[in-house]
């Protein structure tokens, strides 16, 4: 490897890893901008997560097969295949970590054993962050503010065990029935 091969493999290898724990990272702050637009969910799989994961899997090609010749690819291994080429062993790494990452993520007991009904979509938003925005009395209901998992503000019916203000920050806490339960923080 020449020095800026190596360098440049060096800077995957760091960008892959920056990007890993930026997705985890986001993940962990459901209902906000960073969810939505850093981790880049799609179901339980993490985009970001995936793209580093590829970039961490690349670097470690590089490093195990480097480049005979100065030109090519790197990693290119044995005779021509059927439809040219050799194995490229960067890429083949790069796509092996990216599908781990893809599998880890992936809830498969939930896939497999619930019904087409067994989980209620307000679930989601347990955890969540809101703001008031019809005064909620105590044990009664009203309407609070926040953002869905496409970043677009929407109004939601509520509950609380303390009567809660116009305006108030609260945080969702459970879901009895079909309605959400809030508390301040």
């Amino acid at each position: 490897m020449t020095l800026s091969t190596e360098a440049t493999t060096y800077l995957a290898a760091v960008i892959g890893v920056a990007l890993v724990v930026f997705a985890r990272w986001a993940a962990k702050r459901p209902g906000t901008r960073w969810e939505s637009l850093g981790a880049l969910r799609t179901v339980d799989v993490l985009l970001t997560e995936c793209v580093g994961a590829f970039l961490i899997g690349y670097a470690l090609g590089s490093v195990i097969a480097p480049s005979a010749e100065l030109g090519g690819p790197p990693g290119r291994r044995g005779p021509p295949g059927r439809f040219g080429g050799g194995l490229n062993v960067p890429f083949t790494f790069g796509i092996v970590l990216t599908l781990l990452a893809a599998v880890v993520r992936i809830d498969f007991r939930d896939l497999l054993l619930r019904g087409p009904t067994a989980r209620n979509p307000l679930q989601t938003y347990v955890g969540w962050d809101a703001i008031v925005s019809e005064p909620i009395p105590a044990g009664g209901y009203g309407a609070i503010r926040l953002r869905d998992g496409l970043g677009n503000v929407t109004a939601v019916a509520a509950t609380s065990d303390t009567a809660l203000a116009e305006g108030v920050r609260v945080r969702i806490t459970r879901v009895v029935g079909l309605n959400l339960v809030v508390e301040p923080f």
